[in-house]
């Protein structure tokens, strides 16, 4: 089957002409472009991608520009690198000048330079990613193999596509397991004598700590993170991340209790980040002395960071205080403005059956009890604002929590009652 009945059997006509437009503008400039990558070996595999990547002999730059004029998309560029990236709907399109790579020192980002197609596919990691397919018009959808990729692919194969691979970025060791664990492939003989040897020689130790985090950080994007995370605790890659996991167990639960947990949460708790759930979970294993400095230096986005410290500072005492709550209204109070990350920690880190019950009742139950009215209609009701509109909230929470009924009128009559008390 062709790659062009490929992407039809796999994509919208209107992804189709999208890639058709993209190589056209390519032609017009006189440019040769390709989707390289990823893109290519999935399509191959039968698999949707909708991350482009788009590679073109020559400067990537203003051809960038003219697709995102031509688009009427945003275009952002990356001068230093002669990349770009390209914002059209709910797609994002990057795009590069072939290039070859030179690395000065292992584990250092590569000192790079205009180069052509074969050089650009040989710096890659695999030869399955080392695959590109021709979008102008005079090639239209042919692959460039030059590699063998398809080959390797059809033997489930991962490869590297020369020795010093893993030497020079031993970030590809942390994706040689992801590759081979996603797929369900195998190391190649040479790949896996150059893997061990990379690793006896303490490769990654190269590698800054936010690389590291970078590809924990693309498992935890994969269908089954924790079983991919043990994988490199076997391999002992985690120990590079830090010295706790020289002798870390694997996690005693499985991702399909993350993610019915993070499913279950989502319906009083949409905002909840399974993504920082297992960041959570994985610097919960690091001493509390260092955990900050480790989660600086890993480079996580900002959003992720402060729910994984939120749910990383409050856990532990949380748990401590739940242990002696004896009512619904104690386990409301208690948990009331925790952060649904730092709940779905304490669940699962959890030392006894009472705690799971305890979270799961405040889950599935009281996090959904919320009073009617809210501080602004005390305060229109001739309420003083202070410490007490909190209190009178809490107390219409409790009796709610009781079971009783109350309407909005209900809720205010019981409100000036308390106050009055």
């Amino acid at each position: 089957m062709s790659l062009s009945m490929k992407i039809q059997g796999l994509y919208s006509q209107s992804y189709l002409d999208l890639l058709t437009k993209i190589g056209n503008i390519a032609y017009d400039m006189e440019l040769k472009a390709y989707t390289v990558g990823g893109f290519v070996r999935d399509l191959l595999l039968q698999k949707p991608n909708y991350d482009i990547d788009i590679m073109v002999e020559g400067d990537a730059l203003p051809y960038a520009v003219k697709v995102g004029q031509e688009l009427n998309a945003e275009c952002k560029l990356v001068e230093r690198f002669h990349t770009a990236h390209i914002y059209y709907k709910d797609l994002t399109i990057d795009f590069s000048s072939a290039r070859k790579e030179y690395y000065g020192r292992p584990g250092e980002l590569p000192i790079v330079s205009f180069s052509n197609i074969k050089d650009d596919l040989y710096r890659r990691d695999f030869t399955i990613n080392a695959m590109a397919m021709s979008i102008t018009p005079d090639k239209p959808f042919e692959l460039v193999d030059l590699y063998k990729g398809n080959l390797d692919l059809a033997e489930k194969r991962i490869k590297i596509l020369h020795p010093r691979s893993f030497i020079d970025d031993p970030s590809r060791l942390y994706r040689a397991v992801r590759f081979a664990d996603r797929f369900g492939f195998y190391l190649e003989a040479n790949t896996e004598y150059q893997f061990d040897k990379a690793l006896c020689i303490n490769a990654p130790k190269t590698l800054s700590i936010k690389r590291i985090a970078a590809e924990i950080d693309k498992c935890f994007q994969e269908k089954n993170p924790l079983t991919l995370l043990s994988k490199y605790q076997t391999y002992g890659l985690l120990k590079y991340y830090h010295k706790s996991f020289i002798e870390y167990s694997h996690p005693t639960f499985s991702f399909g209790i993350v993610s019915a947990l993070t499913t279950r949460m989502k319906r009083n708790f949409p905002q909840i980040s399974e993504n920082a759930i297992f960041w959570a979970l994985l610097l919960s294993n690091i001493p509390e002395a260092e955990v900050k400095q480790l989660q600086n230096n890993s480079g996580l986005p900002h959003s992720v960071g402060n729910q994984v410290s939120e749910a990383l500072d409050t856990w532990a005492n949380i748990e401590n205080k739940l242990q002696i709550a004896k009512t619904n209204f104690e386990i409301y109070k208690i948990l009331k403005d925790t952060c649904p990350e730092a709940l779905a920690l304490i669940y699962l880190k959890r030392n006894s059956k009472d705690i799971e019950n305890k979270i799961c009742i405040y889950i599935d139950k009281l996090a959904s009890i919320k009073p009617i009215i809210t501080g602004n209609d005390l305060i229109e009701a001739g309420i003083k604002p202070g410490p007490q509109i909190r209190q009178i909230l809490d107390k219409i929470v409790e009796k709610k929590i009781e079971g009783i009924e109350l309407t909005r009128k209900e809720e205010i009559d019981l409100a000036r009652t308390i106050q009055n008390i």
